[in-house]
């Protein structure tokens, strides 16, 4: 069964593992001749830890490790925030990507494309089957490049800047205008600020890398040219999340949005205005949630069998025997890694109507005698008509594969702070700031910030004229220190809260607050 995704998988393991065992038995010592004493794990493309002996033999599983850990970020925070439903929003540098997140569970999937020979286009590059956390990846990072294309439409990536010489804000010899240019041209950006001041930004060759780009072949100006790029990846970005959203037969608008990346939360608010979101979380340490979720995800490992069966002809021992073979394997490999730690198993079958090309995983119990094909066939039908609005009936059910999930109940950081929906001072307690102005399209209106109770007033740090594309002109945001901002606080949009690895913006649309683990929550706006 999938022969050829079977095939290519082997090859490009064989081929990358004895460059990847070298390299992570060097860093292993490495780490050991520094002292540490520690466990040295990894995190693979599902979303779990593994030792470096799993992963020098498998080093296939650790394909997109660095998105999955971002995934794992999102669905803790979901899981600590009672969210049901949440989208998961990553952008950074060169790609976002996007993951729906229900009850706490990514979703996931088994097979994955790597060497693309057009970069985003499903069907291009070579499968890889493997357990990965399933998400949405396009050209639209900070450093994606925008020109127009021969039909004059403003095109934004897949091309990047990358870090080196980077966008052309960044006066390293980039030459293309990058979306970076657009942020930092639109007001998003603080210049002082960015990447905590260590890089300077100079403004003047943003403009005028826009205005020979995207300015002059189309005759726009500078604040067109910049916003028409900013909405151009905007919209790229709310369309991949809707059609993916469609794909899996699940509600985009009725989701919260979890943002964090380097350039994320610059763009998060917007998308979610496109998407009809109503909330938008950007968790602490926003920049590098990736490697927060690294430090959330449990030692865990996957195994998927083959073992087609009808269901009509279902061979429960048959079944049961292979689910006690993975149960032995799975667990020995999470023993290695979590030591006496107690285990708990997930498994499903990967099932279709008869003759279909692909299959539908269906959670299952690991001991399918007890469970019977009677109770397969409903949970199959239930999930197909999830997907696809209806069933077959009268066509006959098979199971192609099985699949068994063993994760360590390990201890793990607590990011949990109560409900997101709750209030400032909700709870009875006291809290340290309280709202009493807004950033209003005043420069001089003094009431712009907080007061501190029983320390005087504590405004905004100044304001600075932001384009609002919801709002289609300049508005005076208010400036925020986001480690000045203790939980409790509430700012009143539209606002720029500055960090030094990002800044959210809070567009006029929304109003934000501290939540007390210290996330923002954006809230949409009630119509007046």
């Amino acid at each position: 069964i999938r022969e050829y995704e079977r095939q290519t998988t082997t090859v490009a393991n064989a081929y990358v593992r004895p460059l990847m065992e070298r390299y992570l038995r060097a860093l292993e010592a490495a780490f050991r001749a520094q002292g540490f004493g520690c466990p040295f794990l990894l995190v693979t493309s599902g979303g779990g830890l593994c030792t470096v002996e799993t992963a020098a033999r498998f080093p296939v599983r650790l394909v997109e490790s660095g998105p999955a850990g971002g995934a794992v970020l999102a669905a803790s925070i979901a899981t600590a925030l009672d969210l049901e439903t949440v989208l998961s929003f990553d952008m950074g540098g060169t790609t976002a990507k996007m993951c729906l997140i229900d009850k706490g569970v990514p979703a996931r999937a088994r097979l994955f494309e790597v060497d693309r020979s057009y970069r985003f286009r499903k069907g291009s590059g070579t499968p890889i089957r493997i357990p990965v956390i399933e998400l949405v990846e396009i050209g639209a990072g900070g450093g994606s490049l925008a020109h127009v294309d021969k039909m004059k439409r403003i095109a934004v990536g897949p091309e990047s800047a990358g870090s080196d010489p980077g966008p052309a804000c960044y006066g390293r010899g980039g030459a293309a205008p990058a979306v970076t240019d657009a942020d930092l041209l639109l007001g998003r950006i603080e210049p002082a600020r960015f990447a905590g001041g260590v890089i300077r930004l100079d403004a003047g060759a943003a403009a005028g890398a826009l205005a020979k780009a995207i300015g002059a072949p189309l005759g726009l100006g500078g604040d067109e040219a910049a916003v028409a790029v900013s909405e151009v990846v905007d919209e790229n970005m709310a369309a991949a999340a809707r059609a993916h959203a469609v794909e899996q037969g699940k509600d985009i608008a009725r989701r919260a949005m979890i943002a964090f990346g380097g350039a994320a939360p610059l763009h998060a608010a917007r998308v979610a205005e496109k998407l009809g979101l109503s909330m938008v979380i950007v968790p602490a340490g926003a920049g590098v949630g990736s490697a927060i979720g690294f430090l959330l995800a449990p030692p865990s490992y996957e195994i998927v069998r083959s073992l087609p069966m009808r269901l009509d002809r279902f061979a429960a021992p048959r079944a049961a025997a292979l689910f006690k073979e993975m149960r032995a394997e799975a667990a020995a490999v999470v023993r290695a890694a979590a030591g006496d730690a107690p285990q708990t198993e997930e498994c499903a079958a990967y099932m279709r109507y008869q003759g279909q090309g692909h299959e539908i995983a269906v959670p299952c119990s690991p001991f399918p005698a007890a469970e019977g094909e009677g109770s397969l066939l409903g949970a199959f039908e239930a999930a197909y008509a999830a997907i696809y609005g209806r069933t077959i009936p009268g066509m006959a059910v098979e199971v192609m594969s099985w699949s068994l999930k063993m994760a360590a109940n390990t201890e793990r950081l607590d990011i949990g702070a109560g409900p997101a929906d709750q209030a400032p001072g909700a709870s009875g307690e006291n809290t340290p700031f309280s709202p009493v102005g807004r950033a209003r399209n005043s420069r001089d209106d003094p009431q712009i910030g907080f007061a501190v109770r029983g320390e005087g007033d504590k405004p905004a740090a100044g304001t600075r004229a932001v384009y609002d594309a919801g709002a289609r002109r300049r508005m005076d945001y208010a400036l925020f220190d986001r480690g000045a901002l203790a939980p409790g606080a509430a700012v009143e949009g539209p606002a720029l809260i500055v960090e030094a690895q990002t800044t959210t913006v809070v567009t006029a649309a929304f109003d934000a607050r501290i939540d007390r683990a210290g996330n923002i929550v954006l809230t949409r706006k009630r119509p007046a």
